[in-house]
């Protein structure tokens, strides 16, 4: 009888300090969940009840804390976005960089293995085609696309200035979005062959030689740069 109650009461207690988890944590259970689940199963067959499942909660604590499946996608999303993120601003911490310096470390930052392996390079991927009919992901999406976006295009500018030249800083910063996406792909595709640093080290010198051959001088550079809008088109693809 003393066993049965002693096996209970351990029962309750185990039971108590798992539902009194922080929010936080319980958010960030299910967010990884919605990962793991992403990269089994793809878009199409993701529900919330699988994502409970593999949070091991029950489906009133996940709409708890995601009143729907969308919001669930949106943070997770958002999460992904936030491990590049973390990346890419300590690669920058540092104040003794030149522009051209500063620029080099944020590309390679964005591929670095310690955000980028094939789970979230496959799960990148399905959020990129998942924007594309889903609202409440696309506005995320748009939003995080926007801010990449705009601090290529101020690394780009301050380049710019440093050599006193007047770039096309539409053209290079989305020829840089598209030289990381296209070696997130090959890396994807050929894991084994595809060293994202290797492809990078590879392709910087010609960034580099761009600056130098592509560009004509401009005193008024500095305004310029300062007054020019930072584009949002439609269908980008996002960090």
């Amino acid at each position: 009888m003393s066993e049965t109650k002693n096996g209970r009461r351990a029962k309750r207690s185990a039971t108590s300090s798992f539902s009194k988890k922080a929010p936080e944590v319980r958010r960030k259970e299910l967010i990884d969940a919605t990962f793991r689940c992403l990269c089994r199963y793809g878009t199409g067959e993701v529900s919330v009840r699988l994502i409970a499942q593999e949070a091991g909660l029950s489906l009133g604590m996940v709409r708890h804390h995601f009143r729907t499946k969308d919001e669930l996608l949106a943070a997770t999303l958002r999460h992904l976005s936030a491990k590049v993120q973390a990346q890419t601003r300590e690669a920058l911490a540092a104040t003794d960089l030149s522009p051209v310096e500063r620029l080099h470390a944020f590309i390679t930052a964005c591929l670095h293995p310690g955000a980028l392996d094939a789970d979230y390079v496959r799960a990148r991927f399905l959020f990129w085609s998942l924007a594309q009919t889903n609202p409440t992901v696309r506005a995320v999406h748009d939003e995080i696309y926007a801010r990449f976006e705009g601090e290529v295009r101020r690394l780009v500018s301050d380049v710019a200035q440093e050599k006193g030249v007047d770039l096309d800083l539409d053209v290079i910063t989305l020829a840089i979005l598209a030289l990381l996406k296209g070696i997130w792909v090959e890396w994807s595709l050929a894991p084994n062959r595809a060293d994202p640093l290797k492809l990078a080290e590879q392709i910087l010198p010609g960034l580099d030689g761009t600056f130098a051959t592509k560009a004509r001088r401009s005193p008024g550079l500095g305004r310029l740069v300062a007054e020019t809008p930072v584009p949002r088109p439609a269908g980008g693809h996002a960090r």
